[in-house]
């Protein structure tokens, strides 16, 4: 029996198409198993409600608006008709053309996003794989890696920042490809695909700029990698450096500029440092790091475990590989920055996490490569492989159950989501035009009700003073109806002179035209 086994061990540890045939098939488990069958076809809900809507804003705009590339815009008419830019739209605009040929399916933008992460972490298997040289241990640090909560919601969302992690993934498999084999294709191709994922998320330039700086390092002699040079040709590094870094560099002038023209203030252009921060408001950022969001990262004995092996890594330096040690250091300082940079960020949004996730790979298969390297029996045993399999199972459960609790809970801005489902489809039927523009009281969303309308308009988050008097100014820029959520705020006189006569109703929202 043991023969047997050891035959099939060495038959499938030989052939990789047996082995990414396993990977595809646990894929596949696994997402069934987080019933990403079921939320593939959610309408946007949950947290970051906000910048879901925002996300599809973008590619119904897209749709109904010319297919004009370089002129994206959302429903929210803060800005100039609309138009406001953030990260490329290339994910956008590619949803944008499926609408055509299948129709408006908001699970395209959620599948195009999914796919690209399964390719990413495939991809991030066989870079494992072609460095640990054990397809088993490379499978279940895969799957490790990809057990986070915080990733098993927004892998299978509306949101740029998985697809631009799985770009991320594919643009290090290439560069490692390069760096075995020394073809410049594979230089070429990696940087291509870091080029992707810097101009959906700026942020992932610090993958790219990581290899810059081994460069350097090389170029001028500070470190010697190996007997042969790494970067065998400068002048082709520079040249595909400079080409893959240049885009990313304009598109974000451009969205500066394109911002600034049509007033738009909305989508943030800055950075958030550590260093404008009280030290109260670093406390408070601290404590949503540790305890709010401390379960959604990873895993608890999954982030024990990384520390462990970093810590213990340290102590037997010597058995490093002095490229793969050089470049997570590397790493490691750009996503130290980024964090430092960001932090106040990283109080609400969760999804900032994502761009470290490269960082903590490379950090945790550096150390991993370190041990294995010490102890290669007993990271080559089963019993080990056992332990990491149990790792990956309870790592992955309790992802799935904050994925549940995200999607069982209620959020109070995705409340308007659920109101207005349909809503779009009732308005079309009481003959209000798509090109009617909507005030909304009240929405804590810029786009948010209006995505749920198909029209273009302004939310109010509350019937202040202050908001009646931004009422006006919109009733001036053109808006005609206006919608209201709650029939509590028709206790307000000084918006009932606002309005004019009521035209419909949708469950518990009100319609009314507004007077002129």
């Amino acid at each position: 029996m043991k023969i047997y086994i050891n035959r099939i061990s060495k038959k499938v540890q030989s052939d990789e198409t047996i082995q990414l045939f396993i990977f595809i098939i646990i894929f596949l488990l696994i997402f069934l198993f987080l019933d990403y069958n079921k939320i593939l076809f959610f309408r946007p809900q949950g947290i970051h409600f906000t910048r879901q809507t925002d996300s599809l804003s973008f590619v119904v705009n897209y749709f109904q608006n010319g297919m004009i590339f370089f002129q994206p815009m959302v429903f929210d008419l803060r800005s100039f008709d609309g138009k406001a830019a953030c990260e490329f739209p290339i994910v956008y605009y590619f949803t944008a053309i499926l609408y055509f040929l299948f129709g408006e399916k908001e699970f395209l933008l959620r599948l195009i996003n999914l796919t690209i992460v399964f390719w990413g972490f495939l991809f991030l298997f066989k870079l494992i794989k072609q460095i640990l040289n054990d397809f088993l241990l490379a499978l279940l640090l895969t799957f490790l890696f990809f057990s986070s909560g915080i990733l098993f919601y927004y892998a299978n969302n509306f949101l740029p920042d998985t697809a631009s992690l799985g770009f991320i993934f594919i643009g290090w498999w290439s560069f490692f490809r390069y760096y075995q084999l020394g073809r410049n294709k594979y230089l070429i191709i990696g940087f291509g695909f870091f080029t992707l994922a810097s101009l959906i998320k700026v942020t992932t330039l610090i993958n790219p700029l990581t290899i810059i700086f081994l460069f350097i390092l090389e170029r001028f002699k500070i470190i010697n990698f190996s007997k042969k040079m790494v970067f065998k040709k400068t002048k082709i590094f520079l040249i595909i450096s400079v080409v893959s870094i240049f885009p990313v560099l304009i598109w974000n002038l451009y969205v500066l500029k394109y911002n600034s023209i049509y007033h738009n203030v909305y989508f943030l252009t800055h950075i958030r440092p550590i260093w404008n921060l009280s030290n109260n408001e670093i406390s408070v950022v601290w404590d949503y790091l540790t305890n709010y969001w401390y379960y959604s990262y990873y895993y608890p004995s999954t982030q024990h475990f990384f520390f462990i092996l970093l810590f213990l890594s340290l102590f037997f330096i010597k058995k490093s590989d002095k490229f793969l040690t050089t470049l997570s250091l590397i790493l490691f300082m750009g996503g130290l920055s980024y964090f430092l940079l960001f932090f106040q960020q990283f109080k609400e949004h969760d999804y900032y996490f994502l761009t470290l996730l490269p960082v903590i790979v490379f950090l945790v298969l550096n150390s991993f490569f370190i041990l294995k390297n010490r102890f290669p029996k007993f990271f080559k045993s089963y019993v080990f492989k056992f332990f990491l399999l149990i790792l990956v199972a309870l790592s992955i459960n309790l992802g799935k159950t904050i994925l549940e609790r995200r999607y069982t809970a209620i959020d109070d801005s995705a409340k308007i989501g659920f109101q207005l489902n349909g809503a779009d489809k009732y308005l079309d039927s009481i003959n209000v035009s798509r090109e009617e523009k909507f005030v909304v009281l009240m929405d804590y969303t810029p786009n948010g009700s209006l995505y749920f309308l198909n029209r273009k308009g302004w939310t109010l988050r509350n019937d202040s003073e202050k908001s009646l008097i931004k009422i006006k100014e919109y009733i001036k820029n053109g808006a005609n109806y206006m919608l209201i959520t709650d029939s509590v705020y028709l206790q307000n006189n000084n918006l009932q002179d606002i309005l004019s006569e009521k035209i419909g109703s949708y469950n518990g929202a009100m319609v009314f035209k507004i007077k002129k």
